[in-house]
Parts: structure tokens; C-alpha cells; sequence
């Protein structure tokens, strides 16, 4: 069953960036642009609806916040890409990449509730000066966050194959600790013990760097919520709308992790997982590299 899954996953992932690299990614924006101005026009008419006091219309407004997030999560945005990248480039499992991907997007819900309820109580700051700052000041430090996390990754490739090359051979116990052949003591943290400090470290970056730059669709909800005295259902409404996004960047990211599995199992056959490893991660952080300094240049 597992393997199956993996085959999936390995086919699901060839044959998207075969479509992306023919151009598909056009045509998806094309359409999430579309359905996201479509939702934003349903949600404006939901607003007026749950003002009325209109039986449903809450209920109503938050499935067309779901489903706002979901489309905003198809369309071109780096925090799928971000996750997906460093899915296929880690050794995070399955279940750590779910976690890292339901908490970003949540974080950038809020975000965008810190700084348009900031905005509107402290600085007294206008709807367009608020989308300003999250649009385009805060997009910009989201994505030089994210091409430092990849050129970090670039970087850790690097020193894990320099210290495959140049390391003395190690006898591998039960325990999975490292222990010398030379001198038969241990010089370093077992595979375990690091996996661990850099786990809490990766999620940390992650979820910061995706969650510096709040949803557009966040901060056009919250603002109009705030002006009709809809405060709490505004702010459910983005965590809604961010579960709606989670369910995309989860899918994107449980795929490149299942084909990574694949290709480490592959490799592992051959007796090359230890050296795939590292050109793996570095792959991924030279792909997140590029996509964030290519939407830099857009901006």
C-alpha cells in the first residue's frame, strides 16, 4: 500500500512540473485570479446578507471563505512552493510537513489580524496604507526570508557533503550513534539528537517566513468586517480561510514528501541514499532560492 501511494505521489509530482513547465502555471493563475475576484464578490454580498440578519448567512460566508482560501492556495504563491521544495529536499516525515503546513497558514491568518486590528487601533491607518504594507512591504521581507531559507539549505547541502567526503568511516551500533573506528568514541550529537534541534529550528523559519506576509483576501475580510461591527465573525472567517489554504499548501507538501520517499527508497537499493541525501536539499534550496528572488523581480 505504501509503495502504491509513493508511485502516486512520484507521478503526481513528474507529471505537475511537466505541466508547469509547458506553461500550465499561466493558465492556473488565469483562473484562480478569476474565481478569487468571483469569491471576494460573493463574500462582499455574504457580508450584507449576515448584516441582515439572514438565517444561514454565517455559515454561508465562512464556506465561501474556505473556499476563497483553497483558490488562492492554487494560484501562484510561495508558500506552497516554499513547503513543497523543502518537503522533497528534508528528512522531515509525512507528518512533521503536515503539522509545518497547517500551522503557516494559520500564522498568516494571524498576521493579517495583527496588522489590520494594529492598523485600525493604534496607528488609525487606512484600508490602503493596511494593503500596502501586507501587499507589497511585507510580501517583499517574506520573500527575502524565504531565498535566505534556501540559500541556508544550499549551504547545510554543502557542508553535509563535505563532511561525507572528507569524514573517517563510522561503525553504525544499534543505537544509531556515530562512534569513531579510529578511537571508537562518539565526537558528535547522534542522527536523532540532530534531527531533533534542527526540526524545531526548520519549523520555526518556515512558519515565520510564510507567515510575515498576510492573505490579500485576509485583510479585504477583516477591514470590511471591522467597519460593519462583524469583529469575531471576521476573525473566524480567516482562520476558516486559512484552513482553506492549508488544505492545498498540506496536498502540495504530502506529495513532495511521498516522492522524495520514493526516490530515497530508489537510491537506497542502490546503495546511494546517504549521498542522495544532501543533493537532494541542496536541489531544494536552490528551487526555493530561485522562486523567491523571480517574484522579487515581479514586485
Amino acid at each position: 500500500m505504501r509503495n502504491a501511494v509513493i508511485l502516486i505521489a512520484v507521478a503526481l509530482g513528474v507529471g505537475g512540473l511537466i505541466y508547469l513547465a509547458g506553461g500550465g502555471m499561466d493558465q492556473i493563475t488565469l483562473w484562480a485570479q478569476g474565481a478569487q475576484r468571483g469569491f471576494q464578490d460573493q463574500m462582499a454580498l455574504g457580508l450584507r446578507a449576515l448584516r441582515a440578519g439572514q438565517p444561514g448567512a454565517l455559515a454561508t460566508f465562512w464556506g465561501l471563505c474556505f473556499a476563497y482560501g483553497f483558490v488562492h492556495a492554487v494560484g501562484p504563491g510561495h508558500g506552497k512552493f516554499l513547503l513543497g521544495a523543502y518537503g522533497a529536499g528534508s528528512q522531515a516525515p509525512l507528518g512533521r510537513m503536515v503539522g509545518i503546513g497547517l500551522a503557516s497558514s494559520l500564522a498568516q491568518g494571524l498576521s493579517a489580524i495583527v496588522l489590520v486590528y494594529a492598523g485600525v487601533l493604534i496607528f488609525d491607518a487606512s484600508r490602503e496604507a493596511m494593503q500596502i504594507t501586507g501587499d507589497i512591504w511585507l510580501e517583499r521581507a517574506s520573500l527575502i526570508a524565504i531565498a535566505l531559507i534556501g540559500l541556508w539549505l544550499v549551504s547545510r547541502a554543502a557542508r553535509k557533503m563535505i563532511r561525507q567526503t572528507m569524514a573517517a568511516p563510522v561503525i553504525v551500533s544499534d543505537q544509531n550513534h556515530g562512534i569513531c573506528e579510529e578511537c571508537g568514541h562518539r565526537h558528535s550529537p547522534d542522527m536523532h539528537e540532530v534531527a531533533r534541534a534542527q526540526g524545531w529550528r526548520d519549523i520555526a523559519l518556515l512558519v515565520g517566513a510564510i507567515a510575515i506576509r498576510p492573505c490579500t483576501g485576509a485583510l479585504f475580510v477583516l477591514i470590511l468586517t471591522w467597519r460593519m461591527g462583524l469583529v469575531w465573525q471576521g476573525i473566524a472567517a480567516v482562520l476558516v480561510m486559512a484552513l482553506g489554504t492549508a488544505a492545498v499548501t498540506i496536498a502540495v507538501t504530502a506529495t513532495a514528501v511521498l516522492a522524495r520517499d520514493g526516490a530515497l527508497d530508489w537510491a537506497d537499493k542502490l546503495g546511494r541514499a546517504r549521498a542522495i541525501t544532501p543533493v537532494l536539499e541542496g536541489g531544494a534550496g536552490l528551487f526555493i532560492l530561485f522562486v523567491a528572488l523571480n517574484m522579487l523581480k515581479i514586485l
